[in-house]
């Protein structure tokens, strides 16, 4: 999927792999690295999948790059996001079950909760090459107005349909008719386009946001998500993960107020 969608919207790509090493790999002579054959073959083996992503790439007229970096384990993903000005970040999860950390992978977890740039998080094994319909779940705060904004120009760009829904929680009821007047007015001043408003009721946040994806088919959910200090968190990052657990679909996380 990830290939389609950046010629879609005409970005540079860079491939980027962290992988564990025993020691300061860098620092090593060929005649050292041979004392570690098998951590060896893997960073080869590594390097030959980068190499033929870029070359991939560059075949369908997408400009790319690779990184490849050495780590200790204790390297996160957001320092070089941060240092190679990285405007968006694709990454995969492994699967549904376990912690959250082994679900997601120490690097998509620390993304989620750290950076400050869009999110894309890819389940294993989704095997579709476009986006048409885009769901972005919000509760019409201002403070998230510049985020909202930003999905509206990423789905135009991939020339999708964008749906707008309100998750209507026991914990955080509001009535239709105040739903729809505060949804309007947030649209009126941040949206550029008209959208309907879409309602579900559901016990939890995700669980409205997954009914609504699978009614309407989509092929991708966005969510715009609070920081830990907020009182009023009403999608948490921990919301995020939970979503990306028990949905199929791509989700794309977004800081509030990141743009």
């Amino acid at each position: 999927m990830v290939l389609p969608l950046q010629k879609k919207i005409d970005a540079e790509i860079l491939f980027m792999h962290i992988i564990i090493t025993p020691i300061v790999w860098a620092k090593l002579t060929p005649e050292q690295e041979n004392l570690f054959l098998d951590k060896k073959s893997e960073i080869n083996a590594v390097k030959a999948n980068l190499k033929d992503l870029v070359e991939r790439a560059q075949a369908m007229g997408i400009s790319a790059n690779k990184l490849l970096v050495y780590s200790n384990g204790a390297e996160r993903i957001n320092k070089y996001v941060e240092s190679e000005k990285v405007d968006m970040v694709v990454m995969g999860s492994h699967g549904t079950y376990g912690f959250k950390e082994h679900m997601l992978g120490s690097n998509t977890y620390s993304m989620l909760r750290r950076t400050n740039v869009p999110v894309i998080v890819i389940k294993e094994g989704f095997e579709h090459s476009s986006i048409d319909t885009l769901v972005i779940a919000t509760n019409f705060r201002e403070e998230t107005g510049k985020s909202f904004a930003q999905i509206e120009n990423f789905t135009e760009l991939l020339k999708a349909e964008l749906k707008v829904l309100y998750v209507n929680t026991p914990d955080h009821f509001v009535e239709t008719n105040d739903i729809l007047k505060i949804g309007q007015s947030f649209l009126d001043e941040f949206a550029a386009y008209n959208h309907e408003i879409n309602i579900v009721d559901a016990f939890r946040e995700e669980r409205g946001i997954i009914q609504f994806a699978k009614k309407t088919q989509a092929d991708a959910v966005a969510v715009i998500t609070f920081g830990k200090s907020d009182l009023l968190q009403y999608f948490s990052p921990s919301v995020t993960e939970n979503l990306i657990a028990m949905i199929d679909i791509p989700v794309i996380s977004l800081r509030k107020n990141t743009f």
